[in-house]
């Protein structure tokens, strides 16, 4: 069982690497977002904060319990901090910046996701960019009712952690044991993170089942893909965990990485967190790719079932005891 989804898993990224280029694509303007909602915000800090000596802890060092308390001080004395008072009022409008380029990306990937599909549907054969483009705009309204319902799900999911922790403090602190209301907290955690895997894998299979198909009724495609997903439960989720350690083992290695680098190697940390944003989009279409492998596979084992299922008689009859064999003919007659 592990050799088969070792083998979906080294076809999907076989896969996705032979289309790098989309990875390649999807990069490019994740870091072209992330410039343009970075760069106001670099030149504000150092306009207020430059000449500052407190502001150098923010500027040059970046000091975290700094930064909230600025954040947290709505009237700050302009003569201890000069420059600062005319960036708490700036301050608001760069999450705001920052959340809607990340909301933009978003929509960029929502958009590309039908195109990303068809061409991991064709494999070997690289489809031109008018039709990868053609068919990211033929699905996107679909895939935007998509996820509408698996924003739902993630909402009823984000729900069930605040009763998690409600119900870890509550049991934790009636039980006797210390350790208790953490138990509970991560075994509820766990949980709800396996569930969460499991609406991504669920929907990026009805995504796939759309494409491959040209299903226009995303709710349809939900509820046929469910059945299919919890059949397949234990392969789905083995891959998407498999993924998912690969990308966190990766992000925990450049977070050691990065507490090491000085304050001010200030493009040693983009770097780095440019590899990182990398690894990640990597990871994530090493999963749509490993999903559409496993689809296909899916897909061709089910016709193949079908069809050997058509080609057997559907009901034999036993012969009859009391005839014979083999029918009885007459003999013609002796030298004839």
């Amino acid at each position: 069982m592990a050799e088969k989804h070792t083998g979906i898993l080294t076809a999907g990224g076989n896969l996705m690497w032979r289309h790098r280029r989309i990875l390649g694509w999807v990069f490019t303007v994740n870091v072209a977002l992330g410039v343009s909602g970075t760069v106001p915000a670099v030149k504000e800090l150092k306009r207020a904060l430059g000449h500052s000596l407190a502001g150098g802890q923010l500027f040059r060092g970046f000091d975290l319990e700094m930064f909230r308390e600025l954040l947290r001080i709505a009237d700050i004395n302009v003569y201890r901090f000069p420059g600062i008072s005319n960036l708490v009022g700036s301050l608001p409008a760069l999450p705001v910046s920052s959340y809607t380029l990340a909301g933009i990306f978003a929509v960029f990937m929502l958009f590309v996701s039908g195109g990303i599909i068809e061409t991991y549907l064709q494999g070997r054969r690289r489809i031109s960019t008018g039709d990868f483009f053609a068919a990211s705009g033929a699905f996107f309204w679909r895939f935007v009712r998509l996820a509408l319902l698996s924003a739902i799900l993630f909402a009823v999911l984000g729900n069930g952690y605040l009763g998690v922790e409600k119900v870890a403090d509550y049991l934790g602190d009636k039980a006797t044991a210390d350790q208790t209301g953490f138990i509970i907290w991560l075994a509820g955690v766990i949980l709800l993170v396996l569930l969460a895997l499991f609406v991504r894998l669920w929907f990026d299979i009805a995504r796939i089942h759309a494409v491959a198909h040209d299903e226009r009724r995303m709710l349809r495609s939900a509820q046929t893909t469910f059945d299919i997903a919890v059949q397949q439960i234990g392969t789905l989720l083995w891959m998407y965990i498999s993924i998912s350690l690969v990308a966190g083992l990766t992000l925990l290695v450049a977070f050691l990485i990065w507490t090491r680098v000085p304050p001010t190697a200030i493009w040693v940390t983009f770097v780095l967190l440019e590899i990182v944003m990398l690894v990640q989009m990597g990871a994530r279409l090493w999963q749509m790719a490993s999903a559409t492998v496993w689809y296909q596979r899916h897909q061709a084992a089910s016709l193949s079932l079908a069809d050997s299922t058509a080609l057997w008689p559907e009901e034999v009859t036993a012969p009859d005891p009391q005839l014979p064999l083999y029918p009885e003919t007459e003999l013609p007659p002796a030298g004839a």
